[in-house]
């Protein structure tokens, strides 16, 4: 373990950043405008997902699990014209819209109420001319919803007639949708009643007659409660309603209080904490904060089957759906955040099987999905965290389905052997559908994946080496150094590239962040030093970009057939990035990857990390946007940046075999603290300064 402060810089530093964890609005976005934007902001909370139209007012995509809703929640008319959305900004826990109609200013929010199924609307109309404005203000209300036992990637949105029948209460305040089938209910409900209420077949209508005098203002607040029987929703909606100003405050101050127990131990929400970052490199800060924010926008507490659940997509795609790789992004992030979640989470992956599905469907509790490439890597990454973050190694020698965690391991380790074809070393991944689905030519016998294999099998050898059997540790051992020599085999001289082999034998080579990501953390520290340079060369010169990358070099043969925003060309998937300024970090080029970090920090000013940014150009100076549906605009990818950021750029690398915290002193390129880092049941500070790192511990 790395010593006190004056193991590498003696005295210590004084930071000017502030202590504490941001508030929740300096993790705002800009204010865009809207025709920029390829996906509308995305609100959340505890138990569901939405997404602003392009509408000023309504919202899109609504999940509520095991309750979904087909079409929007109505429009803002002026004059019986839609209004035209001009500008928007994502924050948390809200969407703010701006536009005019006829000198007439518009603004609304949108916020959800944090574990309710519950949407809050305020909306302000100023007249900004210079004479009095009449006109007639209407908002349509609509709230088709049906319920869906289980789901997969595509949400169930059915296209079927609107079985609601709508309801005016309350003397004109209320309109409750009555479902014919007896299912469900959804209640609006008005903080002061509207001019008049009108309710239609399926659907209902406020109108109010206005008139505003130069600079004068109207607000109109109203609510959305969705959910099940009729008096239960009724009684929300009005609740909600007769306090609007108090619930729609309490959001906020729900989000923040859910945001800040992340960096508190002990706090009653999650079964661990997060360092607190404390630095003057306000790049650095937000990126850090922006990557746990993103977490909390995809924490579900309203599943049946596990306390807290992680999704991996909202609110497009998938919803109630958790990844076996897209979790293992943030293996030790969230190994820090919420241990005893991620052990159920592989207590229950393993006993299902991880060769027979790639995410768990946390509604029914089943496996979705075919076996998929990256499993073993993606099991193995969350196994050997949670082994490192907590030394719960008991863990090991937990039964799951018959077997030890640790014969788990073995069988992980062993498990590529089985793809291996008759007169082959390397092990075969099939067609694009199962590694990386829209790059034609990255099809079977990859760099990427077999080192995984020698990476695994080298940590489980480690791994029976002390807590089982020696001599499978030295089998697995030999097994990985002739591994290791095929996976060489592959690497195109000069390049910093990697073949692909064929299942015709022809060897292609494939341009990808995939290999070099893949690679350079498995077994980047065997490479020669030549091949390391190479790579870093390839990496700068074809896909880092101006304020992102690509994931595909535009000088790969398939660039052309390859379109997807997260794997090709034209953009990358949310974990590219910061698994790239890990090995540059790795490869000890740590300013290049500070310049990569602080560059990439713009595209937070739109908003949270999603599954992927796209280019909106060919060229390195391409503006970046949040891709549209099918991708989703929340992605629990992003925790990939706080795991760069924890071990990467400050060194966390706990190791449970050897009781190391950061295994070397080597200056950062900048100064900050992570202050309450816990590895089991000691609790450590990280200091980053002008002359290295160093580990202070606090108990």
């Amino acid at each position: 373990m790395v010593g006190g402060p004056a193991a590498c810089f003696g005295k210590s530093i004084d930071l000017s950043a502030p202590r504490a964890v941001p508030a929740v609005d300096e993790l705002a976005g800009k204010w865009l405008e809207a025709s920029s934007l390829l996906a509308m902001p995305a609100i959340n909370n505890a138990d569901g997902s939405a997404e602003a139209s392009r509408g000023m007012l309504s919202i899109d995509n609504l999940s509520f699990p095991p309750i979904t809703m087909t079409g929007n929640t109505g429009s803002l008319l002026i004059g019986d014209r839609p209004t035209k959305l001009d500008r928007t900004r994502w924050y948390p826990y809200q969407v703010l819209r701006k536009g005019t109609e006829v000198n007439i200013g518009i603004e609304t929010a949108v916020r959800m109420i944090y574990d309710k199924r519950g949407l809050l609307f305020h909306l302000v109309l100023t007249n900004n001319g210079s004479t009095e404005q009449i006109f007639k203000l209407g908002i349509n209300l609509t709230a088709n919803t049906s319920k869906h036992s289980s789901w997969g990637w595509q949400v169930p949105r059915p296209q079927e007639p609107d079985r609601f029948n709508a309801v005016a209460m309350d003397n004109g305040r209320s309109l409750l949708l009555k479902d014919s089938e007896g299912q469900l209910a959804n209640c609006f409900s008005f903080e002061k009643s509207p001019d008049r209420l009108k309710a239609n077949a399926h659907s209902g209508e406020a109108i109010w007659n206005v008139k505003l005098d130069p600079k004068q203002t109207m607000t109109v607040n109203y609510v959305l409660a969705i959910g099940y029987a009729d008096s239960t929703v009724h009684a929300e909606a009005v609740d909600w309603a007769d306090d609007f100003n108090g619930t729609y405050a309490q959001v906020k101050t729900d989000w923040q209080t859910r945001f800040d127990a992340m960096f508190t131990p002990h706090n009653k929400y999650f079964s661990g904490y997060l360092p607190t970052l404390v630095t003057p490199d306000k790049d650095l800060r937000r990126m850090y904060y922006m990557s746990v924010i993103s977490l909390l926008s995809i924490l579900r507490t309203g599943f049946p089957v596990a306390k807290r659940v992680y999704v991996s997509n909202s609110p497009q795609s998938n919803c109630t759906m958790v990844y076996f790789w897209d979790t293992s992004e943030w293996a030790n992030t969230f190994a820090l955040l919420d241990p005893a979640m991620l052990k159920e989470y592989l207590e229950s992956w393993l006993s299902k099987g991880i060769y027979d599905g790639y995410a768990e469907e946390y509604l029914t509790g089943k496996l979705e999905g075919p076996w998929y490439s990256a499993n073993d890597l993606s099991i193995f990454r969350l196994i050997n965290a949670y082994l490192n973050v907590t030394g719960d190694t008991s863990f090991l020698h937990e039964k799951i389905g018959g077997k030890t965690v640790l014969d788990h391991l073995v069988e992980i380790a062993n498990h590529w052997k089985t793809l291996v074809k008759p007169g082959h070393t390397l092990a075969d991944y099939g067609d694009a559908s199962n590694l990386l689905e829209c790059v034609p030519t990255y099809v079977g016998e990859v760099a990427s994946l077999n080192a995984v294999n020698v990476w695994i099998m080298r940590r489980v050898a480690a791994i029976e080496d002390v807590y089982g059997s020696k001599s499978v540790g030295r089998k697995l051992n030999k097994e990985a150094d002739h591994l290791y020599a095929a996976v060489m085999r592959l690497y195109v001289p000069g390049k910093g590239i990697w073949n692909t082999v064929h299942e015709d034998g022809n060897r292609v080579p494939v341009h990808s962040v995939f290999d070099f990501a893949t690679v350079g953390l498995t077994i980047g520290k065997d490479l020669p030093p030549g091949v390391r340079e190479q790579m870093l060369s390839f990496v700068k010169r074809d896909l880092v970009t101006d304020r992102w990358m690509r994931a595909l070099s535009l000088d790969d043969i398939a660039a052309s057939a390859s379109n997807r925003p997260d794997h090709g060309p034209m953009g990358a998937f949310c974990s590219w990035p910061p698994e790239t300024m890990r090995v540059m970090c790795d490869f000890g080029r740590y300013r290049t990857a500070l310049k990569f970090l602080h560059d990439c920090t713009a595209v937070t000013y739109e908003g949270p990390f999603s599954q992927s940014r796209e280019l909106l150009r060919r060229s390195d100076n391409s503006r970046v946007r949040i891709a549209p549906a099918p991708q989703t605009y929340n992605a629990s990818n992003g925790g990939s940046f706080a795991e760069t950021i924890l071990r990467g750029f400050f060194g966390f690398r706990p190791d449970f075999l050897n009781k190391t915290i950061v295994p070397d002193c080597v200056p950062r390129g900048f100064q900050g603290k992570l202050l309450n880092v816990h590895v089991g049941n000691r609790v450590f500070d990280i200091i980053s300064g002008v002359r290295g790192v160093s580990v202070t511990p606090v108990n």
